[in-house]
């Protein structure tokens, strides 16, 4: 008994996934998932109390994976000691690498949670990664500023403006590439380019 139950859980898991892929989780219905497990929606609700439920089911191993990670760099940062500019930047290495590992692991649920969780509890992770890319970044241009530390509004807006596109443009790359490898390259170039021109905004800096 317990084998068949275990079996209709899997199917309601497998059908509900593609339904958040494709519609996310505002647009997700339980009655499409329940069609797609060959069962209908009452019978769901014996193994699920609600969409949130289900949904936590799927997303929450990947959050707490990520979240866990996301901690360990934040604490890395916080007691770190750098000083030049590619030390900095060797933690938006450690996210890339991070969001790399988990696509490899669950590229569906990373894709679903970081693009699709609007309106569910998960809904906020995106914003946590940008608020720690922006940390690297402030801590970037506090290398970069005249005076060590100390950044103006405007270093201030450019560095959460940096932050936000590179994980709005990491997100893009995650929704539309299924292939780790090229995501890993995508990512890479992404960040290399960004490496480039906050190297070339030094250059100028001191010239």
């Amino acid at each position: 008994m317990q084998i068949l139950k275990d079996e209709v859980k899997r199917s309601i898991c497998t059908a509900a996934l593609a339904e958040f892929k494709q519609h996310g989780f505002l647009k997700a219905s339980m009655r499409q998932i329940a069609e797609a497990a060959g069962m209908t929606p009452g019978n769901i609700y014996r193994y699920f109390k609600s969409k949130e439920d289900l949904f936590g089911e799927l997303l929450q191993p990947v959050y707490e994976e990520l979240t866990m990670a996301m901690g360990t760099i934040k604490q890395e940062i916080d007691g770190s000691l750098c000083v030049e500019v590619k030390d900095h930047l060797s933690f938006l290495r450690q996210i890339d690498a991070t969001l790399i590992r988990l696509f490899r692991e669950s590229s569906t649920e990373l894709n679903i949670l970081l693009n699709l969780s609007e309106g569910s509890e998960y809904r906020a992770v995106k914003g946590d990664l940008v608020t720690l890319v922006n940390q690297i970044m402030l801590d970037v241009y506090g290398t970069m500023s005249e005076v060590p530390g100390m950044l103006s509004p405007r270093e201030q807006a450019s560095a959460r403006m940096v932050a936000s596109t590179i994980m709005e443009s990491i997100c893009l790359i995650l929704r539309e590439n299924e292939d780790g490898d090229m995501i890993k390259m995508l990512v890479d170039e992404l960040l290399f380019m960004y490496s480039v021109g906050i190297g070339e905004k030094m250059r100028l800096r001191h010239t």
